[in-house]
């Protein structure tokens, strides 16, 4: 027993074995699925290159617009030519940092600038066929005089009439204007004037309208910032715009505004320190004014121009007084000495000297006279005597001029005296004023000092002011422009290779995505692997689809596709029934699978090899053979077992054959099954087989009741009935359990209906694509309408 179980064991792993799925992918099998399915990749195809030409036709090009700015970076090396120059100067030492200018570039300031500078906030849109187009020169220039900043999205529709005239629409009314007209809005007041730069077209104009503070969010997005790298000081900007020139406008006057403003800080710094020296240079040129209308006053005050000149001529005029003192007071000394020699009568006699002191032309001429009388007197005396009148006459005339003489030196005397006089006063003057000198100096130092000061800080807030003025004018952006704004000369967006590709590969991946889905959830058998992957069972053969609605498609002369099949099952039929095989039961697991009419035609075909051959329709609860070859169905098995007809009266001639006969089925009997059990059964199996050759047996299908089941221990092979389309996969593992566990006897699968271009693959090379198709099912199957129909024509054709 054990070695028995060991050996079953083995059995029924080498079964599981065999129905274990072959997970492998078979690459053949998929191309040739869909390449029999051709026809939706080519509909595919044109749909969705349909879809991409219509798409690129009408979809909105966008660009991409760049720009590049090169920013000072301490730190990064963007040092701009000519900026060491500023640093020179000392008034600007402030540092830059890339990250900074990044955030600045983004700076909602800086942006909106932008938007209200270029009107951003209002767009025109030509509206065209079949989309709506923005444009940038217009025939027009909407001016808003005022708007409202809390204004919504709004939207109004100009159409320019002629020259002089336009039509005007918002959601409440319409009104003709003339060009220039101002027109009160609810969001404020418009102004429309003629463009006359743009020529005047028909079309209809959407204006719409924004508020600034959605305009500037709007393209605070749209805007990109960015740094490549961090190893240097370069700043990318780009936007995409789908009007090429409005981008590069955008961005120009981006990159403008922020220049502009570098140079507005750094001017801001100038013009406040400028502000600040103007304001010190005031307060200290009114100070600088009042120390000198102070130093005025006390120079007026005290009759000073220049102190230390004047103490010097001080001192210096004091020594020419006492100079002119003690020249005096000698000349006074002489005087008086002369005067007493005169005075002294014992000096009658003598010459008087003469002084170089008394420069005194009438004494010196009263002397001269007197002294040469005096010598005349001498010489006389040397002749005559003092009694002689002539001497006599020359003492009167000495004598009257010695009293000419002492008058004169009285005289001059006098003079003298009154010389020393003032000369004493003045000299007392002069040591006073030298006296008061260094109080004078003292205070008129002090004045200096401050006058100095205020001088001198004068002196730098001027420089001071120069430089800055300089340094203004001089100011350059912290950032260069390396590429101004440009597009690029083909759009972005929608990109036409990528699109035609994509359309190509959704037109390739659609339909082989919906075929796989379709396999992939289909219930119903649709190729050979989801036979060999859900039974055990061998296939036999196929049978194509057909058109022809007769039961019997083979006779005696036909030539047709599905004949051809039909002579192959038959000769299939030799290696699994051998020499002594004669009975073939033909069974399915549903109604509607085709069994009535393979069982007919294998009758017929093995009937045109000269055998004999009866057909028994043993689906006692739906026989279908008998009406459809139009036979009285009387008497039958149903009435032979339970002994009604004898067998002779049961065998009848088929009609289309004279080798093949049929047994009917008989009327329809309440206990089919306890029919099939009867003794008369095997007695009949026993019977045909003595008569016939080959008998066959349509029975009723295993899936549903018990009778093949119970006919199958007469039978030498089992025909299992598999319609494409139409058998459930999960029906399969019927066939395998009644396989595995023998319950039928040589089982074998034929495939019915099987159809051209449905991906099954024939196994023995017939792709005629015809089969059965008479429609034994009770139920209708869906068609698939003009693919169908498309089909059906390619198969013709």
């Amino acid at each position: 027993m054990s070695g028995t179980n060991h050996i079953n064991g083995a059995v029924n792993n080498k079964i599981e074995a065999e129905l274990l799925p072959d997970n492998t992918l078979d690459v053949q099998n998929i191309v040739e699925k869909l390449r029999n399915r051709w026809y939706w990749f080519v509909i595919c195809l044109l749909l969705t290159g349909t879809l991409a030409w219509v798409y690129l036709r009408y979809s909105t090009a966008r660009y991409n617009i760049n720009a590049k700015i090169l920013v000072k970076d301490d730190k990064k090396g963007g040092d701009i030519q000519g900026q060491e120059i500023l640093d020179q100067l000392g008034v600007f030492n402030t540092k830059s940092n890339v990250d900074n200018e990044v955030e600045i570039l983004k700076s909602r300031s800086i942006i909106e600038k932008v938007v209200r500078d270029l009107k951003l906030n209002v767009t025109y849109v030509v509206e065209g066929h079949l989309k709506k187009a923005e444009v940038l020169d217009v025939p027009f220039t909407a001016s808003w005089l005022y708007l409202k900043d809390t204004l919504k999205n709004v939207q109004y529709v100009l159409k320019p009439l002629d020259e002089t005239k336009f039509r005007f629409n918002t959601s409440h009314r319409e009104k003709t204007l003339n060009w220039g007209d101002t027109i009160q809005l609810e969001e404020g007041v418009l102004r429309v004037t003629r463009n006359k730069q743009v020529e005047l077209v028909g079309e209809e104009y959407l204006i719409n309208v924004t508020s600034f503070d959605n305009a500037v969010a709007a393209y605070q997005q749209k805007i990109n910032v960015e740094i490549p790298n961090k190893q240097v000081s370069v700043i990318n900007l780009s936007i995409e715009s789908t009007i090429p020139r409005k981008g590069e406008i955008i961005l120009n006057k981006l990159i403008e505004k922020y220049l502009q403003a570098s140079v507005e800080d750094k001017n801001r710094i100038v013009d406040s320190t400028i502000a600040f020296v103007d304001n010190r240079l005031m307060l200290v040129s009114s100070e600088l004014s009042g120390v000198e209308k102070q130093i005025q006053q006390f120079k007026q005050e005290n009759d000073l121009a220049d102190l230390e000149e004047q103490s010097k001529v001080l001192v210096s005029g004091t020594e020419d007084l006492n100079k002119q003192l003690t020249e005096q007071e000698v000349r006074l000394s002489i005087v008086e000495s002369i005067e007493q020699y005169i005075k002294d009568q014992n000096n009658s006699k003598r010459i008087v000297p003469s002084s170089l002191v008394v420069q005194d032309p009438t004494f010196l001429a009263i002397v001269e006279k007197y002294n040469a009388m005096q010598l005349d007197r001498q010489r006389s005396l040397m002749t005559t005597t003092e009694t002689n009148p002539f001497i006599k006459n020359i003492d009167e005339q000495l004598a009257s001029l010695r009293a000419d003489l002492s008058a004169n030196i009285a005289s001059l005397k006098s003079g003298i005296v009154i010389a020393i006089n003032q000369l004493k006063t003045r000299m007392g003057g002069i040591s006073s004023q030298i006296k008061q000198v260094p109080g004078k100096e003292r205070v008129f130092l002090d004045f200096s000092r401050q006058q100095a000061v205020k001088q001198e800080l004068y002196l730098f807030l001027l420089k001071k002011r120069e430089e800055s003025a300089i340094s203004k004018s001089s100011n350059l952006a912290i950032a260069r422009i390396i590429d101004p704004a440009k597009s690029d000369s083909a759009p972005f967006a929608p990109k036409r290779t990528m699109i035609y590709l994509f359309a190509l590969v959704a037109g390739l991946a659609i339909p082989a995505v919906a075929l796989y889905l379709k396999d992939l959830f289909n219930r119903r058998i649709g190729s050979r692997e989801d036979i060999v992957h859900n039974t055990t069972v061998p296939i036999l053969a196929e049978v194509g689809h057909s058109d022809h609605k007769e039961l019997v498609v083979v006779r005696k002369g036909s030539v047709a596709p599905v004949v051809e099949q039909f002579r192959a099952i038959r000769t299939n039929l030799q290696f699994i029934l051998g020499d002594k095989g004669q009975v073939i039961l033909l069974t399915s697991s549903m109604s509607g699978e085709g069994k009535s009419f393979v069982a007919t035609n294998i009758a017929s075909v093995l009937a045109l090899s000269g055998k004999s051959v009866v057909l028994m329709e043993m689906d006692l609860r739906k026989p279908k053979i008998s009406e459809q070859l139009g036979l009285v169905n009387q008497y039958g098995f149903s009435t032979y077992v339970i002994g009604k007809s004898t067998v002779d009266e049961l065998i009848k001639p088929s009609g289309f054959h004279e080798n093949c006969y049929i047994v009917s089925s008989g009327p329809i009997p309440p206990n089919p099954a306890e029919l099939l059990l009867l003794p008369a059964t095997e007695k009949l199996f026993r019977e045909l087989r003595q008569r016939f050759d080959y008998v066959i047996v349509d029975t009723a299908p295993v899936g549903l009741v018990t009778d093949a089941q119970l006919l199958g221990r007469f039978a030498d092979a089992t025909l299992y009935l598999v319609r494409q389309g139409y058998t459930f996969k999960q029906q399969l593992l019927l066939s395998r359990d009644l396989h595995v566990n023998g319950k039928l006897p040589k089982m074998n699968i034929i495939v019915n209906d099987v159809k051209i271009g449905s991906g099954y693959g024939y196994g023995y090379g017939y792709g005629y694509g015809y089969g059965y198709g008479y429609g034994y099912s009770d139920t209708v199957r869906p068609t698939n309408g003009l693919i169908s129909k498309v089909k059906r024509s390619l198969a013709k054709k």
